[in-house]
């Protein structure tokens, strides 16, 4: 392993406060090693990054960090994992949790209570911290991490940014002496990345110890001290971030990573009306509106026009409504007024609903079969080469050797190049596709641009959400911006938070 450790002079006296030796896992049902002699360690103050292609190992090494392998996962485990001083092996999960704040990809998965103030205070009462001891953390929490216009909120009405920084808080009033974040930044508009960079910038400025599993690195560069580049379950070489992030965007290709260089706005922008000569759109929708009960409208007089063959990325800050335009576009919701048509005729919701297939942003809620190949193959109507289309989607998207696997033990990334493959397999005319690339690494990014022009060559009319500025300008033909009132622009290079 090529190391290049940075230079600090005080770096062999700081207390080594992870440890992994020779260690392999292989979770159950699985062919391959998810890890295969890693070693890693990793001293007290210490801000490291774990990046690598989807599928290589760096979500397990999370997973040992703060045990939730042997504890939830099922999976063999060799080597030593000793963590805050304690080996995962034996010591209790109660007694990790106390040393170790993990932060997950999607926050909603670990709040408990329905407002800001109780799920601060939730992990303190779990352990049965005194009162007055709780009440004195949460308000250096409050004060330190700058929380103070959150305190009487609801949880439902934080943006994910806001989601991200109360998980990070709930459990930072707990003192733990390391944070370990898993993709943090996935489903997070630039916003919120904003947002969680800060908090990111406090917990390093205060001494802690941060390890953070991220495909996305732009918004990490002025925090890493290391970066650890993963490949095939292995460490294949460890950076300073000066010298990573000094990388040119080649080298980051090679590698299938994500370019860390500073995003620049998309260099071509098209208007939203944009005529495509006597063509008659696929799609139109005229004066929509849409909004739940009797609340507040979530669109407001949308109005739009979609071909066969065109891209029209939807970008908007996070809770604008892109989900909920797209849900009523494609007839999973019922518009309050307003047109929607197919060709030229008023369509209805299930005439739409039949002409649609839909990749969800949490692609957990469309897995269902008991393998890869079975999900493959679920609800397609038979054809003759069904069976040869299957393989090539599949090792298109690197997934062929996980054939006989669970959709539930895949990776994060893996899971959504399967739902992705899953439209490859489906007809439908009308694609939508709710942040493609959350969670996928800088190859597979190229890949899903790839294959959605691809489809849209075949003549089928095709949707994106996405934050993902990289993305957006190799991909869209048309970027339609949602405002936070529920009108729909242009894109002008200048609205894309």
């Amino acid at each position: 392993m090529t190391e290049t450790m940075p230079q600090q002079d005080d770096s062999r006296l700081k207390k080594t406060v992870i440890q992994l030796r020779n260690v392999h896992v292989t979770y159950k049902n699985s062919s391959q090693e998810s890890l295969t002699g890693f070693t890693l360690n990793v001293r007290k103050g210490e801000f490291v990054i774990l990046t690598g292609k989807s599928g290589c190992g760096k979500t397990t090494v999370t997973r040992l960090t703060n045990s939730l392998i042997p504890n939830f996962f099922d999976a063999e485990l060799q080597g030593e994992v000793l963590v805050a001083g304690l080996n995962i092996k034996t010591a209790s999960i109660r007694d990790i949790s106390r040393r170790v704040g993990s932060v997950f990809q999607d926050p909603r998965s670990q709040f408990f209570t329905l407002h800001v103030g109780s799920e601060l205070a939730f992990p303190s009462e779990n352990y049965g911290i005194e009162r007055c001891t709780m009440q004195a953390k949460i308000k250096k929490t409050v004060q330190d991490l700058t929380l103070n216009g959150l305190m009487t909120k609801s949880i439902f009405a934080l943006s994910s940014g806001e989601k991200q920084k109360i998980a990070v808080a709930s459990v930072y009033a707990l003192e733990p002496e390391l944070y370990v974040l898993d993709e943090p930044s996935a489903n997070l508009d630039s916003v919120g990345t904003d947002q969680l960079r800060d908090i990111l910038r406090t917990l390093k400025d205060k001494g802690h110890t941060v390890i953070v599993s991220e495909h996305k690195l732009a918004y990490l560069e002025d925090l890493a001290d290391r970066v650890v580049f993963m490949e095939n379950g292995q460490a294949q070489e460890d950076f300073s971030g000066k010298d990573f992030f000094a990388k040119p965007g080649q080298w980051f290709r090679d590698r299938g990573l994500r370019f860390a260089g500073k995003a620049g706005r998309l260099a071509e922008v098209k208007t939203l009306h944009q005529q495509e000569g006597n063509q008659l759109p696929y799609l139109q929708a005229t004066a929509v509106s849409f909004g739940y009960n009797r609340g507040k409208s979530i669109l407001d007089n949308i109005s739009l026009s979609a071909y066969c063959g065109e891209i029209i990325g939807i970008m908007g800050k996070n809770g604008a409504g892109k989900s909920t335009l797209i849900r009523v576009l494609m007839g999973l919701e019922r518009q309050k007024r307003g047109d929607i048509l197919i060709q030229g005729k008023t369509a209805g919701r299930e005439a739409r609903i039949q002409n649609s297939f839909y990749v969800m942003q949490d692609v957990d809620y469309q897995l269902f079969a008991p393998s890869v190949w079975e999900e493959m193959l679920l609800g397609c109507k038979a054809f003759p080469d069904i069976t040869e289309r299957a393989e090539q989607c599949l090792r298109f998207f690197q997934l062929e050797a996980y054939k006989e696997t669970h959709p539930a033990s895949l990776s994060g990334g893996q899971k959504q190049r399967l739902a992705i493959a899953l439209a490859c397999m489906r007809n439908a005319k009308l694609l939508f596709l709710d942040e493609p690339t959350s969670g996928l690494d800088g190859e597979n990014m190229i890949k899903v641009s790839r294959i959605i022009r691809t489809l849209a060559q075949e003549g089928r009319c095709i949707f994106v959400i996405s934050h993902d500025q990289e993305f957006a300008a190799s991909t869209f033909d048309k970027i339609l911006y949602l405002t936070e009132d529920g009108k729909l622009t242009g894109y002008d290079g200048n609205n894309h938070k």
